[in-house]
């Protein structure tokens, strides 16, 4: 007797200890990143060109090079953005969701020694040992169900990590061309008032020498400091821009303001011509919109389960007894009667949560061809102003030429010549700014299309093999 009551109790400390398995999950201190760690990320690092090796192998072999080009930045970007590194632990979450998902559920086991005091008057032990299992069984495919469902939710966290790579991509060439305005407009900036300057020079040797100022002079002074607050407000704006691109990348200022910046892509970009099919391949390829529609699919099996649920589950409850009087064995059974309802309220939720899914599908599909459309019109608006100053500049510049050409280089032309200077430096101004528009609107295309016009794809090596930086 004694060694049955001993094989029941190990029986159920195996059991009980089995359960109490715990993992041991890495210390907190240990994911988290510390300001010194942000302050200390610089573009130049091994690590980086390591990685923009892996993901570009046909880029600059020069290492750092000697001026940062776009695409250069944005692989970058890869590296360093939070931004993407939230959306890739988002993505490994929802695939832990998978694990649990193909989780079987546990059985579960109780005993319950009871006291009877019969068996005291008949002269045996008065302990009794009950061991019962419970063993859940699932039906209706739940278990596949429920993994499919949460390889749906995972493919639309990994699908936004694209999505990510946009943003990241669009806020990076925004600071960029922000960056390439305020800089030549500080330069052409500059040449304007040099040479309003040089006219109020003139202005000022003249009332030195005892003649008044009249009507022309006040307005010369004037434009003149209109145009220095003009240069202050692009030197603003470059500190800004610089301030921009830093914030896209994911490293300190001062990280930005220690390397040179290539424009020539910007420069030398021609006039867009669109396929005929882009709108639709813009579509049929935009994450944001795949995203949403892998949504729309995993509220589908989600609703799929909920239906599933209609079939009970069902308990089985083996079990034995130890007494004195005899073993004795125990088959229990047991399941769930749909008497008072059958899941309709959660079906009835599911299919809502199906249906909003689905408009909000349409709703972004709808919003993204307005967004495309309204680019591409921003683009031809911009094209057109841009020929429009190309031609006033054009005719500002043979203006100065014929002015130079019909009154010479004597003292009596300097003043007429530097004030169609000046009108130049505004022609050349104006047209910079029309040039600023078509670029912008050539990434405002790219961002509200996500057709890459040029350069590295955003989502290169991001959903099939996203790549995690070493943390420190």
């Amino acid at each position: 007797m004694k060694s049955r009551q001993k094989t029941a109790a190990c029986i159920a400390l195996m059991l009980f200890l089995a359960g109490c398995a715990t993992s041991n999950p890495p210390p907190a201190e240990k994911e988290i990143r510390s300001y010194q760690e942000f302050t200390s990320r610089r573009l130049d690092d091994p690590e980086v060109k390591d990685f923009i090796d892996r993901l570009a192998p046909n880029h600059s072999t020069s290492w750092p090079p000697d001026k940062w080009q776009f695409d250069q930045l944005y692989l970058a970007a890869l590296y360093f953005q939070p931004d993407l590194d939230v959306a890739r632990s988002q993505w490994q979450t929802t695939k832990a969701g998978e694990i649990t998902a193909d989780e079987i559920p546990n059985p579960s086991v109780s005993l319950s020694p009871t006291h009877d005091q019969n068996n005291v008057l008949s002269g045996v032990s008065p302990w009794l040992y009950p061991l019962n299992l419970s063993i859940p069984i699932e039906l209706g495919g739940k278990r596949e169900l429920r993994v499919q469902n949460a390889k749906n939710l995972s493919n639309a966290a990994q699908l936004r990590i694209a999505t990510t790579a946009w943003d990241v991509r669009a806020r990076l060439q925004q600071a960029f061309i922000d960056a390439y305005a305020s800089n030549l407009s500080m330069q052409l900036i500059r040449q304007q008032t040099e040479a309003q300057k040089a006219v109020i020079d003139i202005f000022n040797q003249r009332h030195a020498a005892g003649q008044g100022f009249g009507l022309s002079e006040s307005q010369q002074q004037i434009a003149y400091r209109q145009t220095l607050l003009a240069l202050k407000d692009a030197e603003t704006q470059q500190a800004e821009a610089h301030a921009a691109l830093a914030s896209a990348i994911g490293i300190p200022l001062e990280a930005v303001e220690s390397i040179r910046l290539d424009w020539s892509g910007l420069t030398e970009a021609k006039n867009l011509l669109l396929p005929p099919d882009f709108k639709e391949q813009s579509l049929k390829h935009h994450s944001q919109l795949a995203a949403a529609l892998a949504d729309y699919i995993a509220a589908h099996s989600a609703l799929q389960i909920e239906i599933a649920k209609q079939i009970p589950d069902i308990n089985l409850g083996p079990g034995y007894e130890w007494n004195p009087a005899g073993d004795k064995y125990i088959l229990g059974f047991s399941i769930t009667l749909p008497v008072f309802n059958n899941n309709e309220g959660a079906i009835a939720e599911a299919e809502a949560r199906r249906k909003e899914a689905a408009e909000k599908f349409n709703a972004l599909q709808a919003k993204v061809i307005g967004d495309i459309d309204l680019a591409v019109t921003h683009y031809k608006a911009a094209l057109d102003k841009q020929t429009t100053a190309d031609r006033l500049l054009a005719a500002q510049t043979a203006t100065q030429k014929n002015l130079a050409a019909h009154l010479g280089q004597g003292e009596v032309a300097k003043i007429p010549l530097l004030l169609a200077q000046t009108e130049t430096s505004a022609a050349k101004l104006a047209f910079h700014e029309a040039h600023i528009q078509v670029i912008k609107a050539r990434a405002e295309i790219e961002a509200a299309s996500e057709y890459v016009l040029s350069g590295t794809p955003p989502d290169a090596g991001l959903t099939e093999q996203p790549v995690i930086r070493k943390k420190p």
